[in-house]
């Protein structure tokens, strides 16, 4: 038998076939394996096409010298046709990071044959939820997660209390379940409980690690650059979509760790993050203006307000 590691979108799996079976064989394998009908595959290093057009299917699978191979399968199905978008002065313009180019949001990983990639989430008041729900493969991650902690929460009273809240339980979950209020370390604590994956987050000032759920045998890495998360991703090939990305790794290979921080350390260079010590805040409601983080939460605690801005000093 030959052992082959798939990547797919969903997931990364391994599959077994008699090495005298055909290539026909192992399409129909990969078929129900990933669920997909339509696709291209690519393997090696660097990564090459693998031939699958029909008259190349009755190649023998020891013949194609796949044993101990990984199979990157990329969806090829083309989407229904959608109706064309509003005009562009209707649409709110995408979250742009500031000073940053496509090259710069990735690093080669040679010896991986790929590429460590900065997913740059939106910029929406639930980048936290999006980072980490979509390297969890969650759909609606915001809402999915919201809801979860809520009822954690709610469940664990002796541990979530007002003293650990800042604010009552019901209160505070009344605040987390609207999509405008943030998600910090509370809730990255809770996802990791709910989902048993540690989740690293590293910050782009320090490069500091912060590891909830430490002990896990799975981990995610997201990026913390002061107001907001972004998520960490291997892609075989930039070209690829998000839907192969690997975004689950053992917490037995602190490699991701170190690459992650070398593209952290591209960011930091390039002022990516925001000093939520002393940068100067305004409320967008009231013209309210403040200093930091600390200064923003009590604001909104004494309002209700929670639409912020940082201010530039001239």
């Amino acid at each position: 038998m030959v052992t082959i590691a798939l990547r797919a979108p969903n997931g990364q799996s391994r599959i077994q076939i008699d090495d005298e079976s055909t290539l026909a064989d192992l399409l129909s394998l990969i078929k129900s394996k990933t669920e997909l009908e339509k696709f291209t595959l690519k393997y090696g290093y660097p990564l090459k096409n693998l031939d699958i057009a029909p008259q190349a299917q009755g190649v023998s699978i020891k013949d194609l010298k796949l044993r101990g191979e990984t199979i990157v399968v990329a969806p090829t199905e083309t989407a229904s046709p959608t109706p064309p978008p509003p005009p562009a002065a209707s649409q709110p313009e995408p979250f742009k990071p500031k000073a940053m180019e496509p090259d710069e949001t990735s690093l080669e990983w040679p010896e991986r044959g790929g590429y460590i990639v900065l997913r740059v989430m939106p910029d929406d008041n639930s980048c936290m939820f999006t980072a980490v729900g979509g390297a969890l493969g969650l759909a609606n991650p915001s809402r999915v997660l919201r809801d979860q902690i809520a009822s954690y929460i709610l469940s664990h009273p002796d541990t979530y209390t007002k003293a650990i809240l800042g604010d009552t339980p019901t209160t505070y979950v009344s605040r987390m379940l609207e999509t405008d209020t943030w998600g910090g370390a509370i809730e990255l604590s809770i996802l990791s409980d709910i989902y048993n994956i540690e989740i690293s987050s590293l910050d782009v000032k320090s490069l500091r690690v912060d590891r909830f759920g430490e002990g896990k045998d799975e981990r995610i890495v997201i990026v913390y650059s002061g107001i907001h998360y972004d998520r960490i991703a291997f892609a075989m090939d930039l070209g690829y979509p998000l839907e192969v990305d690997v975004t689950k790794w053992s917490t037995a290979d602190d490699e991701i760790l170190i690459k992650a921080k070398e593209l952290a350390q591209r960011l930091q260079r390039m002022h990516y993050y925001t000093d939520t010590t002393d940068f100067v805040i305004k409320c967008e409601i009231c013209n309210w203006i403040g200093q930091g983080m600390k200064d923003a939460g009590k604001h909104e605690k004494e309002t209700g307000h929670r639409e912020f801005g940082e201010m530039t000093i001239q």
